[in-house]
């Protein structure tokens, strides 16, 4: 996942180690609760609130993202293809799923939005993974971008 993480920090300038900021965690399907499976995705962000009390006085509302990794449906993409497509595909999903995080964190409306938004929203992110990955010179990961390059790239 450390360059997953590298390219989403670099392209994003934000620090994900900064839990404060950007408090999310990765989870594969072994450890995620029944609502944090899905049919139709390799992965899925699922936020959680929670309240933190500060300096002893006040309660903030915080948000917490899990990033749910779906290994039956990552392992069935690539039984489908080749082994040799698990490590870029999965470098694609991670960073996928940390730019939602990031997106989410800094502009918590981009959480909720309706089905037509999340259409949009899921193109942006598209191309939003597609650039930091781009300039990495590997045949798996050009044949997974062109798979899920956006329209207009």
């Amino acid at each position: 996942m450390g360059t997953a993480e590298e390219l989403a920090e670099k392209h994003f300038q934000v620090d994900l180690e900064d839990c404060e900021r950007l408090p999310f965690d990765l989870q594969t399907l072994i450890h995620l609760k029944r609502e944090e499976k899905t049919t139709r995705a390799l992965a899925q962000v699922c936020k959680y609130e929670y309240q933190k009390e500060v300096q002893f006085q006040s309660v903030r509302k915080k948000s917490f993202y899990r990033i749910c990794l779906q290994d039956d449906k990552i392992l069935k993409t690539v039984n489908k293809e080749d082994a040799a497509i698990l490590k870029p595909l999965l470098l694609y999903v991670v960073a996928h799923e940390l730019i939602h995080v990031i997106r989410f964190s800094l502009d918590p409306g981009k959480f909720h939005l309706s089905p037509e938004e999340k259409k949009i929203e899921e193109k942006n992110v598209h191309r939003l993974t597609y650039e930091p990955l781009k300039p990495i010179e590997d045949p798996k990961i050009e044949t997974l971008l062109e798979r899920y390059r956006p329209l207009g790239i």
